[in-house]
């Protein structure tokens, strides 16, 4: 009977030290653009190192799909 309580005993195992990972999930679900940790609509234009990027839907013919980055005049 001691060979069976032993196969149930727990194993603790480590796996050194790693990064925390941080999912901020007031975001899920939302049409948001990520820059800098903020979170932009629909529409919104930001300038990034002399390059300016508009908030836009991924794919043209989606209306509620994920939204990008996308190069304005490109």
């Amino acid at each position: 009977m001691s060979a069976s309580v032993h196969a149930l005993e727990s194993k603790t195992i480590s796996t050194g030290t790693k990064a925390k990972v941080h999912l901020d999930m007031q975001g899920v679900g939302k049409r948001v653009c990520f820059y800098d940790d903020k979170a932009y609509s629909l529409g919104s234009v930001i300038k990034v190192e002399n390059v300016l990027l508009e908030c836009l839907p991924e794919k043209e013919f989606e209306q509620n799909g994920a939204l990008r980055w996308h190069k304005v005049g490109a």
